[in-house]
């Protein structure tokens, strides 16, 4: 007998199944019914029934109060092992009753292997009186259904217990149905479930997968990875589509009768739609849905070589660069130390993009007073307005990255706005003028631009009149430029004076001309000593009267005349004396510098200093540095920057003489001197251009009367 029960019931059995059950427990439970079940098992083993029995016991009462579905076959294993232990001590009843525990348990469970006809004998009887038979009839056949809370399968017959009994069933589509029934003793019971249909389920797989689904215009949700669990492969074939690129299968529930418009999106391919008319409620199987790459071709080139290539915010690379987009709008962006490229594109599937970056000294807009008429971001307006510029480049950056720098700074949103008047508006009061030097330079550089700048609404009146205020890196003094943004004509504007060209010569013939009232021509009042005029014999007291076959009214007309020529074009002039005398004179044209007048209120002082700063970092013909380097000190000196401008204008050599020469170098060290506080080293600049020829501009004042001027000054402050 013991060696039959030993090899009825293995041991690995119970451990493996309590192995399984583990995670229901928690940790001492679950040891103390491996505990448990160990003793018994051993006990088992050496025939010694009366211990095994009461390891049982505790370990089927752990089981009995935590049952789960995990657990059922642990917890039938352990009543039959006590039954056969009962059956040992010749407890009969017990052994039945422990039989019938296990039948309830799990009613399909039967006995197998060599065992005792008396033990069979008492299970058979047991079973008699607990479990029948039942065929569970459910409409649709490929429901969910579930006995006394049990999963089982229906539209078979299956082992229940005798008694009452409630069946569920659901299926999507239709409506969840119960029913109830009760099982009788030796006889096969036949319980039915109908569900009613509520709806028509559409079931499909895309490639790729997750793809949002939308139905009637409604997001149903997104296909997930597969492949499909049903068999899609014929239908896979006749798409093109290998299975393994399919989604899993996605269920639509909730149609109703009628057309059906089902929309597939997915960023980077191109939207596919279907049309549905359902006719009746019942389960469609579409055909696999696949869509097609929409991708576009963009190449980036720049003049610049060595430019980076920078799409979405995203460091591409040196240009060329060559790269498949998704459809959609796009920003590609080229950068350099000293510029910037940006351009906004409208990628279409298939496409071929070109872009040619000519980069350009920038300016982000990093500040906005106010959002715009129609609510837009009045920053990404501006740069679309001002998208004609040549000369600089407007653009706007990221609003995320734009709030995300300024919250580090801890800057309002309108810390840089002005009015057409520079004066501050909101915030902006609150910034000094060094702080808002050094917050250019470090704003700038966070955006790899060479200035910042900012659109404010002065009035609440036309929020489409607006105005745009520039700021170079490290100045503190703004350009502005005030436009109407519904306007093309102020626009048009505004694009023309931030466009004016820059020159840094002009065209000379070495002579200084006045208009004389009641006397056709050009009066000579100043012939600079060794020009091509003195060489040509050309004598204060001349008048021009004519240039090769032009007749020459006035001094507008020589200035018409000389204007576009360029170094060593050879003009025919025709003059009189003080006599009357005509005189012919063949004068070679010459360049001289020009300086931007630091007084002109035209003048984009931030602007130019870009333009100017771009130059300085690329090559320049021979002898264009220093006048370059002049004019940029001139730039920062409108801008107060006076350390700066002192910087390079001891970079700076021209020769003296009249126009613009080394005296003019000498009056502008002084004033940075003055303004940085060095009074000695102003008197000794204002004493060199005192004793020079040199003017302040191509067209005056002479320094020598500003240089004087400052040098009184300083003697009476003495």
């Amino acid at each position: 007998m013991s060696a039959m029960f030993r090899r009825l019931i293995p041991a690995a059995l119970l451990l493996s199944a309590l192995a399984t059950a583990a995670p229901v427990y928690a940790q001492g439970d679950l040891a103390e019914v491996q505990a448990q079940v160990a003793e018994a098992r051993r006990r088992f083993d050496s025939l010694d029934y009366e211990q095994a029995v009461p390891a049982l016991d505790r370990a089927i009462a752990v089981l009995a109060s935590r049952r789960t579905e995990d657990t059922r076959r642990l917890l039938a294993d352990a009543y039959e092992m006590r039954a056969r232990a009962r059956f040992g001590l010749g407890d009969q009843a017990g052994a039945r009753e422990d039989f019938i525990s296990l039948l309830r348990v799990d009613p399909s469970r039967s006995l197998t292997g060599q065992i005792s006809p008396r033990v069979v004998t008492i299970f058979d009887d047991a079973r008699k009186n607990t479990v029948t038979s039942a065929t569970l009839v459910i409409v649709p056949p490929n429901a969910e259904v579930m006995l006394d809370g049990v999963a089982v399968t229906p539209n078979v017959t299956i082992p229940v217990l005798v008694g009452d009994h409630t069946l569920t069933a659901k299926r999507v589509g239709y409506r969840d149905g119960t029913a109830t029934f009760s099982a009788a003793a030796s006889a096969i019971t036949e319980a039915s479930l109908t569900l009613a249909r509520e709806s028509a389920v559409i079931a499909l797989v895309t490639s790729p997968a997750d793809v949002d689904v939308l139905v009637d215009g409604v997001v149903r949700g997104k296909t997930a990875v597969g492949p499909p669990t049903a068999d899609y492969t014929d239908r896979a074939a006749r798409a093109g589509v290998p299975m393994t690129q399919l989604s899993a299968v996605m269920t639509l529930t909730d149609i109703g009768v009628g057309a059906h418009r089902i929309e597939f999106r997915k960023g980077c391919f191109v939207s596919a739609e279907r049309r549905m008319d359902v006719a009746r409620l019942e389960d469609v199987v579409l055909d696999p849905v696949k869509l097609a790459p929409a991708v576009a071709t963009v190449i980036a080139r720049s003049t610049q070589p060595g430019a980076r290539v920078f799409i979405d915010g995203q460091d591409k690379g040196v240009a060329p660069f060559t790269a498949e987009l998704c459809e959609g709008e796009h920003v590609v962006e080229m950068r350099a130390p000293n510029g910037r490229f940006s351009r906004r594109i409208d990628a279409k599937a298939n496409q071929r993009v070109e872009v040619n970056g000519d980069l350009r000294p920038a300016f982000a807009l990093v500040s906005a007073g106010a959002v715009g008429a129609l609510g837009a971001d009045l920053r990404v307006v501006v740069e679309r307005a001002l998208e004609p510029l040549k000369s600089v480049l407007v653009f706007a950056p990221p609003a995320d990255r734009v709030e995300q720098t300024l919250r580090a700074s801890q800057l309002p949103n309108d810390w840089l706005t002005f009015d057409a008047n520079r004066r501050p508006l909101g915030s902006s009061g609150d910034i000094t003028a060094p702080m808002r030097r050094d917050l250019s330079t470090k704003i700038a550089q966070a955006f790899d631009a060479q200035g910042v700048a900012s659109v404010a609404v002065p009035s609440a009146l036309n929020r489409n009149r607006v105005v745009v205020s520039l700021l170079s890196a490290g100045s503190s003094i703004p350009d502005v430029i005030e436009l109407t943004l519904d306007r093309p004509d102020s626009i048009a504007d505004a694009v023309t004076v931030l466009d004016r060209p820059l020159t840094f010569t002009r065209p000379t013939l070495g002579l200084s001309v006045v208009d004389v009232a009641d006397v056709p021509g050009a009066a000579v009042v100043g012939v600079q000593a060794n020009s091509a005029a003195a060489r040509a014999n050309v004598q204060v007291g001349d008048i021009v009267t004519r240039v090769g076959t032009q007749t020459i009214a006035d001094s507008t007309a020589l200035a018409a005349a000389l204007a576009g020529k360029t170094a060593n074009d050879t003009l025919a002039l025709e003059l009189k004396d003080r006599a009357g005398a005509v005189k012919k004179a063949d004068i070679k044209v010459a360049m001289t510098p020009r300086l931007i007048g630091m007084n002109d209120q035209m003048l984009m002082a931030n602007r130019v200093l870009l333009d100017l700063r771009s130059r300085l970092s690329s090559p320049m013909p021979a002898g264009e540095e220093p006048i370059v380097r002049l004019n940029a000190a001139a730039a920062l000196a409108r801008l107060q920057a006076w350390s700066e401008a002192r910087v390079e204008l001891q970079k700076v050599t021209l020769p003296e003489g009249p126009g613009v020469g080394n005296g003019t170098v000498q009056y502008l060290m002084g004033l940075c001197a003055e303004n940085l506080g060095n009074r000695i080293e102003a008197e000794a600049a204002w004493r060199v251009a005192a004793a020079s020829q040199s003017w302040l501009t191509d067209d005056g004042p002479p320094v020598k009367e500003l240089a004087e001027a400052k040098l009184a000054e300083l003697q009476r402050r003495r």
